[in-house]
Protein backbone atom coordinates (compact mmCIF):
# COMPACT_ATOMS: atom_id res chain seq x y z
CA UNK A 1 0.00 0.00 0.00
CA UNK A 2 1.68 3.21 -0.92
CA UNK A 3 0.90 6.17 1.01
CA UNK A 4 -1.34 9.21 0.16
CA UNK A 5 1.40 12.16 -1.48
CA UNK A 6 -1.03 14.79 0.44
CA UNK A 7 0.05 13.11 3.28
CA UNK A 8 4.19 12.60 2.66
CA UNK A 9 4.40 16.15 1.86
CA UNK A 10 2.19 17.12 4.84
CA UNK A 11 4.84 15.41 7.06
CA UNK A 12 7.98 17.10 4.93
CA UNK A 13 6.30 20.71 6.15
CA UNK A 14 5.97 19.82 9.03
CA UNK A 15 9.42 18.33 9.79
CA UNK A 16 10.54 21.67 7.84
CA UNK A 17 8.99 24.20 9.47
CA UNK A 18 10.59 22.28 13.04
CA UNK A 19 14.09 22.51 12.10
CA UNK A 20 13.76 25.71 10.93
CA UNK A 21 12.51 26.73 14.46
CA UNK A 22 15.25 25.08 16.23
CA UNK A 23 17.70 26.91 14.17
CA UNK A 24 16.31 30.40 14.78
CA UNK A 25 16.32 29.44 18.43
CA UNK A 26 19.49 28.59 18.48
CA UNK A 27 20.76 31.85 17.24
CA UNK A 28 18.45 33.79 19.21
CA UNK A 29 20.04 31.97 22.59
CA UNK A 30 23.93 32.38 21.17
CA UNK A 31 22.82 36.60 20.22
CA UNK A 32 21.73 36.76 23.78
CA UNK A 33 24.63 35.49 25.58
CA UNK A 34 27.20 37.76 23.39
CA UNK A 35 28.42 40.85 25.06
CA UNK A 36 27.81 44.22 23.60
CA UNK A 37 29.90 44.65 20.29
CA UNK A 38 29.20 47.52 18.29
CA UNK A 39 30.20 46.53 14.45
CA UNK A 40 30.18 49.14 11.81
CA UNK A 41 27.54 47.20 10.04
CA UNK A 42 25.79 47.19 13.25
CA UNK A 43 26.01 51.13 13.48
CA UNK A 44 25.19 51.97 9.92
CA UNK A 45 28.60 53.58 9.37
CA UNK A 46 30.16 54.39 5.95
CA UNK A 47 33.46 52.84 5.59
CA UNK A 48 36.03 55.34 6.68
CA UNK A 49 34.10 56.75 9.68
CA UNK A 50 35.15 54.47 12.88
CA UNK A 51 37.39 52.03 13.30
CA UNK A 52 37.89 50.55 9.76
CA UNK A 53 40.88 51.45 7.98
CA UNK A 54 44.74 51.52 8.04
CA UNK A 55 46.19 53.95 11.23
CA UNK A 56 49.75 54.38 11.63
CA UNK A 57 50.90 55.52 15.42
CA UNK A 58 52.36 59.26 15.78
CA UNK A 59 52.16 59.56 19.12
CA UNK A 60 52.89 57.66 22.38
CA UNK A 61 52.16 60.06 25.59
CA UNK A 62 52.05 59.21 28.54
CA UNK A 63 49.13 60.45 31.55
CA UNK A 64 51.18 61.88 34.04
CA UNK A 65 49.00 63.45 36.34
CA UNK A 66 46.58 60.69 36.07
CA UNK A 67 43.50 62.20 34.76
CA UNK A 68 42.75 59.95 31.74
CA UNK A 69 42.81 62.83 29.48
CA UNK A 70 45.73 63.62 26.48
CA UNK A 71 46.44 67.03 27.99
CA UNK A 72 48.62 69.44 25.99
CA UNK A 73 51.70 68.98 27.98
CA UNK A 74 51.66 65.49 28.12
CA UNK A 75 50.91 65.70 24.06
CA UNK A 76 54.42 67.75 24.47
CA UNK A 77 56.79 65.32 26.19
CA UNK A 78 55.20 62.50 24.11
CA UNK A 79 57.80 60.56 21.53
CA UNK A 80 57.23 59.28 17.76
CA UNK A 81 56.54 55.79 17.41
CA UNK A 82 56.21 53.16 14.38
CA UNK A 83 53.53 50.99 15.45
CA UNK A 84 51.18 49.96 12.75
CA UNK A 85 46.69 48.50 12.91
CA UNK A 86 44.80 47.87 10.28
CA UNK A 87 41.40 47.06 10.58
CA UNK A 88 38.95 45.15 8.71
CA UNK A 89 35.07 45.26 8.24
CA UNK A 90 34.86 41.94 9.15
CA UNK A 91 36.67 42.50 12.65
CA UNK A 92 39.60 40.83 11.56
CA UNK A 93 42.83 42.93 11.58
CA UNK A 94 46.84 43.15 10.55
CA UNK A 95 49.02 44.15 13.77
CA UNK A 96 52.22 45.84 12.55
CA UNK A 97 53.44 44.05 9.35
CA UNK A 98 54.32 40.79 11.53
CA UNK A 99 50.74 39.61 13.04
CA UNK A 100 47.17 38.97 11.97
CA UNK A 101 44.33 38.89 14.30
CA UNK A 102 40.95 40.28 15.09
CA UNK A 103 39.13 43.20 17.37
CA UNK A 104 36.07 43.67 19.02
CA UNK A 105 34.65 47.34 20.25
CA UNK A 106 32.47 46.92 23.26
CA UNK A 107 30.84 49.19 25.63
CA UNK A 108 31.81 48.84 29.26
CA UNK A 109 30.37 51.22 32.05
CA UNK A 110 29.58 53.50 29.70
CA UNK A 111 33.48 53.34 28.08
CA UNK A 112 33.67 52.90 24.28
CA UNK A 113 36.61 49.62 24.67
CA UNK A 114 39.17 48.19 22.13
CA UNK A 115 40.21 44.93 22.31
CA UNK A 116 42.81 43.11 19.53
CA UNK A 117 43.52 39.46 19.66
CA UNK A 118 46.56 38.71 18.15
CA UNK A 119 47.00 35.47 16.71
CA UNK A 120 49.06 32.06 17.97
CA UNK A 121 52.36 32.06 16.85
CA UNK A 122 52.91 28.44 16.08
CA UNK A 123 55.51 26.98 18.77
CA UNK A 124 55.82 29.83 20.39
CA UNK A 125 52.93 29.61 23.11
CA UNK A 126 50.32 26.92 24.16
CA UNK A 127 47.38 29.15 23.97
CA UNK A 128 46.26 32.29 22.09
CA UNK A 129 47.68 35.55 23.99
CA UNK A 130 45.91 37.49 26.19
CA UNK A 131 44.35 40.77 24.48
CA UNK A 132 45.33 44.02 24.17
CA UNK A 133 42.62 46.23 25.78
CA UNK A 134 42.30 50.00 25.19
CA UNK A 135 39.88 52.62 25.85
CA UNK A 136 38.52 55.03 22.80
CA UNK A 137 39.24 58.16 23.78
CA UNK A 138 38.70 59.58 20.76
CA UNK A 139 37.76 58.17 17.43
CA UNK A 140 36.81 60.32 14.18
CA UNK A 141 37.77 59.91 10.18
CA UNK A 142 41.20 61.18 10.84
CA UNK A 143 42.37 60.19 14.18
CA UNK A 144 42.03 57.55 16.84
CA UNK A 145 43.30 58.17 20.11
CA UNK A 146 43.56 55.08 22.70
CA UNK A 147 44.50 54.52 26.01
CA UNK A 148 45.77 51.34 27.50
CA UNK A 149 43.75 49.62 29.72
CA UNK A 150 46.88 48.29 31.41
CA UNK A 151 47.54 51.14 34.50
CA UNK A 152 45.39 53.78 32.41
CA UNK A 153 49.01 55.15 31.77
CA UNK A 154 50.11 55.42 27.93
CA UNK A 155 48.17 57.19 25.33
CA UNK A 156 48.30 55.89 21.47
CA UNK A 157 47.54 58.64 19.34
CA UNK A 158 46.93 57.23 15.77
CA UNK A 159 46.19 58.68 12.58
CA UNK A 160 44.44 57.29 9.14
CA UNK A 161 46.85 56.18 6.60
CA UNK A 162 44.17 54.41 4.38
Amino acid sequence: MNPDPTFLITCALLIACSNNNAAQESTATKTEQQPQVASNAEMNQPPGDGIVGYWKLTLEAYDDNGNKTLDEEERKKGIKNRYTYRFNADGSCQIQENFKGRYEVKTEIGNKMLYVYRNRVVGEEDKDPAPDVYRIITENKNQLVLLEKIGDLVFWVFERAG
